[in-house]
């Protein structure tokens, strides 16, 4: 039996020498994801939280606002990450819907029963249609 380790996905201390990891920090990294969220074009999606789950991050949900599906993001707050990384080799992980390495997707807000469907419509801004 293989065992994998996950490295950075422990638990998250509150302070270090030179940063801290805070609440107002994962309101801030929350609302970078939202942001990008909504330049990819997913502009239907709200926030909410959060939530803290005790091991050093907090909880928030991404939901659509037809769909009502909500996608969870689990992030630290840590305000200064070169400090942070004095001294460790591997990044504290971010979990998008309980994976580290996923990213949002339209598809993530699709309805029980329902598949995402892109449509294309002319550009508005400045060029040629």
């Amino acid at each position: 039996m293989a065992v994998i380790i996950n490295p950075g996905s422990g638990a998250v201390a509150s302070a270090g020498e030179g940063w801290t990891n805070t609440e107002a920090g994962a309101v801030a990294q929350a609302v970078e994801w939202l942001d990008r969220i909504h330049a990819e074009g997913m502009t239907d999606v709200s926030l909410s939280g959060p939530e803290p789950d005790g091991e050093g991050r907090w909880r928030f949900g991404f939901i659509h606002d037809v769909t009502g599906v909500a996608v969870e993001l689990s992030t630290h707050g840590i305000d200064d990450f070169d400090a942070y990384m004095k001294g460790r080799i591997f990044h504290p992980r971010v979990y998008w819907r309980g994976d580290s390495g996923a990213e949002p997707a339209l598809e993530d807000w699709a309805a029980p029963g329902f598949v995402a469907v892109r449509t294309f419509r002319p550009s508005t801004e400045g060029g040629r249609l």
